[in-house]
């Protein structure tokens, strides 16, 4: 199957789990000057494995290369970096250094939304996001399926989502034909 052409309280705190990078007061609500987006998640993510032999970070920078590799708007591939960054389903990071905010000031608005959105579907997040069972809008829907393949384009070569992509692609194009 062909890949449409755009894949192929706010200051909560998480508990504490397996990140133990200590925050001050001011980073709190802000990242600290200086420091990018992908030395926080690296330095943040740094003991965490990930299937295979890919550390966490590369699977993170990974769908995000991915979706750069689309053309996709920043806000869509900075939430691909950031898709598990509040945990998921299967993917139980957590750090007292991640609140809202913090995540916000690195990757803005609407792309924190969609990663804090994705973590939060903790039961069958793949078939929440495809058949839209919470109802976002046409532009979330779109966004969240674009995250989706990603993470399961990055995690092909360990297990088969083969037919998951192929459905997400379906409905991607479907999204697309109506923007």
């Amino acid at each position: 199957m062909a890949i449409p052409s755009k894949i192929a309280s706010e200051n909560q705190t998480l508990s504490a789990g397996s990140g133990n990078m200590p925050i001050s007061a001011e980073e709190h609500h802000h990242p600290p000057p200086g420091k990018d987006k992908f030395a926080f998640l690296k330095e943040l993510t740094s003991a965490e494995e990930y299937h295979g032999e890919k550390t966490f970070y590369q699977h993170l920078f990974n769908v995000y290369s991915y979706l750069q590799s689309q053309s996709l708007p920043q806000e869509v591939c900075d939430a691909g970096l950031f898709h598990s960054v509040y945990g998921t389903e299967f993917y139980h990071f957590q750090s007292a250094s991640i609140t809202r905010d913090v995540v916000r000031g690195y990757i803005g608005e609407y792309a924190e939304e969609l990663a804090y959105i994705f973590c939060g579907l903790r039961k069958d997040r793949f078939g929440s996001i495809l058949n839209n069972t919470p109802g976002w809008g046409d532009r979330q829907h779109l966004d969240l399926c674009r995250l989706e393949h990603a993470n399961f384009w990055d995690g092909k070569e360990d297990r088969d989502v083969q037919r998951q992509m192929d459905l997400l692609s379906e409905t991607i194009a479907r999204l697309e034909s109506k923007g």
